[in-house]
Order: C-alpha cells, then sequence, then structure tokens
C-alpha cells in the first residue's frame, strides 16, 4: 500500500468507517448483523462490534484485513520548501497499532444516494507506528538525516473524516466504490523516537529529539495536511476492499 504520508496511521483510523457495516449473510461471523442504510445509531454500534472483536483478526467474508497492527508496505512525504518542516521522510513495511482501541462517535449521512458526503467521527486513546525510516532534510531550520527504526505516537487522537461513495454496476448488482475522501486528525499529543539520526551521532540525536518533542504541535501542524491525505488513501483501499466484494445490498437493508 503507499500513500503520501501518515504517522498513522493511521488509522487511519481509523481507517474503519463503514467497514463494519454489518454486513450479514449466512456465512459471516456470529453477531455482525445488516443495518438499514439510514440507521445511522446501528451503524455506529456495528464499527464499535467489529473494533473490538474483529480488528485484530480482520474478516475475510468482507474483505476486511486485520487493522491492528495494520501493516502498511509504504508511505512517504516529500519536502516542502516554503514550509518550516521541509523534509524527504519515508517509511517501509511498517505496522500502526491501536485501532482495536477505537471508538466510532458518529456516522452521519448514510442513505442510497451515494453522492452525498458520509461524516464519520471517531476516537482512538493511542495510535502508534513502528518500523523502518529513512529522513533526510530540515526541522525548524535545523538540519536532520537518518535512517533506521522510528516509533511515532499519537495520543487521543479524534478523526473527523467525509467519504462521497459511488455506486458502481455489476452483474445485476449495485457495488459501491469511493470517490473522495477527506481527513483530519487531532492528538493531544505526539512523540518521536527515530533511532539512527545523524549517523549514531548521540549529541545531534538527542538534541533534535528534544526540538521535534517539544515543538511536536508545530511540526504537526506543518504535516497534518499530508498526514491526512495519507490516511484517507489507506481508509480508501480498505474500504474499497470491503465494497467491492460485497453489493450494498448485501451489506444494508436498502
Amino acid at each position: 500500500m503507499e500513500s503520501n504520508f501518515s504517522f498513522v496511521l493511521p488509522l487511519l483510523l481509523l481507517s474503519c468507517l463503514a467497514i463494519s457495516v454489518h454486513g450479514h449473510a449466512s456465512d459471516l461471523p456470529a453477531g455482525i448483523q445488516r443495518c438499514a442504510i439510514m440507521d445511522d445509531q446501528c451503524v455506529v454500534n456495528g464499527v464499535n462490534y467489529v473494533l473490538k472483536n474483529y480488528a485484530q483478526s480482520g474478516i475475510k467474508e468482507l474483505g476486511l484485513i486485520p487493522l491492528d497492527p495494520l501493516h502498511i508496505t509504504k508511505f512517504n512525504i516529500g519536502r516542502n520548501p516554503h514550509s518550516p518542516v521541509s523534509v524527504d521522510l519515508s517509511f517501509t513495511e511498517v505496522d500502526l497499532l491501536g485501532l482495536s482501541r477505537g471508538n466510532a462517535k458518529r456516522v452521519g449521512g448514510f442513505t442510497a444516494d451515494l453522492s452525498k458526503p458520509i461524516e464519520f467521527v471517531m476516537e482512538v486513546p493511542e495510535v502508534a507506528i513502528k518500523g523502518p525510516y529513512s529522513v533526510d532534510g530540515k526541522v525548524l531550520i535545523l538540519p536532520i538525516v537518518g535512517k533506521g527504526r522510528a516509533e511515532i505516537v499519537l495520543k487521543h487522537c479524534k478523526i473527523h473524516s467525509f467519504i462521497t461513495f459511488r455506486p458502481i454496476s455489476r452483474g445485476g448488482h449495485t457495488f459501491a466504490e469511493v470517490a473522495d475522501i477527506k481527513m483530519q486528525v487531532d492528538p493531544s499529543n505526539v512523540s518521536f523516537k527515530l533511532e539512527g539520526l545523524f549517523h549514531g551521532q548521540k549529541d545531534l540525536s538527542d538534541n533534535m529529539h528534544i526540538l521535534i518533542n517539544e515543538n511536536w504541535q508545530d511540526i504537526f501542524n506543518e504535516l497534518k495536511p499530508s498526514i491526512s491525505d495519507a490516511m484517507g488513501l489507506i481508509v480508501k483501499s480498505v474500504l474499497n476492499k470491503i465494497f467491492g466484494k460485497l453489493p450494498l445490498e448485501e451489506l444494508f437493508i436498502l
């Protein structure tokens, strides 16, 4: 899976909008039932049921991959010369952890008219991304370079998203495909641990860790658009696997 950049994920989460959307067929796991497509509370309850019971295992019948950990093959962010945080930052073969403890708070606008945006809000106590990274660029005018293993932790994340689908007709059935997704991630704190900074020079590494952890809010705000775009791509991939596997009439009571 490739995207522009994300601490998340994310996800991103959150990456579980209507993933539980309660598909129900005879071969689906016990406890999953269909919701009326406009029953927002049923969808919220379903998301939380799946996060609690199936985030770690996934649901093969629904096309839902394991979400905790969520394995991400690659994502990166390129330099922005107009930003005080201008870095080439890449992650490969990383794991996003924590989504199983997420809690869906609100779903709104889910109707049979797929052209209308669906609002989705969830909260996650802690999201961590762990795995190999490489970075080169500048942070708040200071140079940064490194390669090694990263551990980045986002505390108390609120994820607010708007998702629009488009209908796809196939074999006499209607499937859904993500047409557009906009996400915003707001943590209460972000901490960074980057092994291998400055080729192992401890003094430079320690000073950079102090800088980025004390100024996490400014750094995160600069990266937020890229983070949100990347999380959106990850969620889009997850949702399209689900909605491309089962038609709407099997997922919902229309």
